[in-house]
């Protein structure tokens, strides 16, 4: 099953300057697919880069933007709220340039009551930028 969103002002509750995905792509019940252009001037881009805890960022944002997408096609009106709660072993191996369109992979690892593992990668082209898991307390149910 793939299905994707664009407005993702529907599925997750950041509002600018904080969102950090453009576009959203379910995967599986398990995985989704992040999408973000950075543009000069947004928010965590600096010197020509975008924020190492930027990426981090959009890694959350993906899978808030998982577990609303699951949200919508309930008919729950509502963006999922949670919040990152850990980051374990997040590797950074390229820095991402302004104007750079990347891909956030996030695939759930694991999950105890509310609280979801989860590893992400981010890729600039085919390239490896950045992976890592995080840890993320959902306030509105399982995510799917």
């Amino acid at each position: 099953m793939q299905a994707s969103h664009t407005d993702i002002s529907e599925i997750i509750p950041h509002r600018p300057p904080m969102v950090m995905i453009d576009r959203f792509t379910k995967k599986n019940e398990t995985a989704g697919i992040g999408e973000k252009r950075f543009s000069q001037g947004n928010y965590g881009c600096e010197n020509g880069f975008v924020l190492q805890s930027i990426l981090i960022e959009c890694v959350a944002q993906t899978v808030a933007a998982q577990h609303g997408y699951d949200q919508l096609s309930k008919d729950n009106p509502e963006p999922a709220l949670g919040m990152l709660v850990a980051i374990d072993h997040f590797e950074f191996f390229h820095s991402v340039p302004e104007n750079a369109f990347i891909t956030i992979q996030v695939n759930k690892t694991d999950e105890i009551g509310q609280f979801y593992l989860l590893r992400g990668m981010i890729l600039f082209g085919k390239k490896l930028i950045a992976q890592g898991r995080i840890k993320i307390f959902n306030t509105t149910g399982a995510l799917e």
